[in-house]
């Protein structure tokens, strides 16, 4: 990711939620009109994967069991 863009992820992290909310609606209405190269099931079991493993960290640190 180039600079410009992380720019744009760190600010978007400081959005309340509601405004995260706005941008992202915006953002994936325009990501529609681009085209993309076809994924392969790798890449979409590791983004699943990824996916995954942080919801799993996320709600292990939230429980009181685990911590």
């Amino acid at each position: 990711m180039t600079a410009a863009g992380k720019h744009i992820v760190e600010e978007f992290e400081n959005l309340p939620d509601p405004e995260k909310k706005e941008v992202l609606a915006d953002i994936l209405r325009m990501s529609s009109l681009l085209e993309y190269p076809q994924i392969s099931d790798e890449e979409l079991l590791a983004a699943a994967d990824t996916i995954f493993s942080d919801y799993d960290r996320r709600e292990a640190s939230e429980c009181p069991r685990h911590r």
